[in-house]
């Protein structure tokens, strides 16, 4: 189970890097990725080598870069419905570390599995009523 749920982490992140990236326009999004590509960084590897993306593109665009890994950073907090309570100069590295521990240690599930999976989806009265243990009651 823990490696599900990490497996689907570092999937997130990779969709959350590549949103940040849409947001910036096709043109800028194709410069990046064959920039990691040079350094060694494929699409599939972003997440687990997230230390090495920011580093690969600090040294290219400078502080530049920090738009780019705070916007994924707050799409990412989005997907996993949990508060952005961090600010644009606070340490993101420390921040990716601990929503990654929060998510592992929590079971958390992103929204993207929550709405395709029956097993988060709220039951239908179809539903309710094909099972007659459960009952509905406005009472308390």
């Amino acid at each position: 189970m823990r490696t599900q749920i990490s497996t689907l982490f570092h999937e997130t992140v990779n969709d959350c890097f590549r949103n940040a990236l849409d947001g910036m326009g096709p043109t800028v999004r194709d410069v990046i990725y064959d920039l990691l590509a040079k350094k060694g960084i494929e699409q599939s590897e972003i997440s687990s080598r997230f230390d090495d993306v920011v580093a690969v593109l600090t040294d290219s665009l400078g502080a530049s870069a920090r738009v780019l890994v705070y916007r994924t950073m707050t799409l990412l907090c989005q997907e996993y419905q949990m508060r952005a309570d961090f600010n644009y100069q606070d340490s993101l590295r420390d921040r990716m570390v601990l929503l990654r521990d929060r998510v592992v240690v929590d079971h958390l599930y992103p929204k993207r599995v929550q709405r395709n999976d029956p097993i988060f989806s709220t039951p239908s009265n179809t539903q309710l009523s094909e099972n007659p243990r459960v009952a509905i009651t406005g009472k308390k």
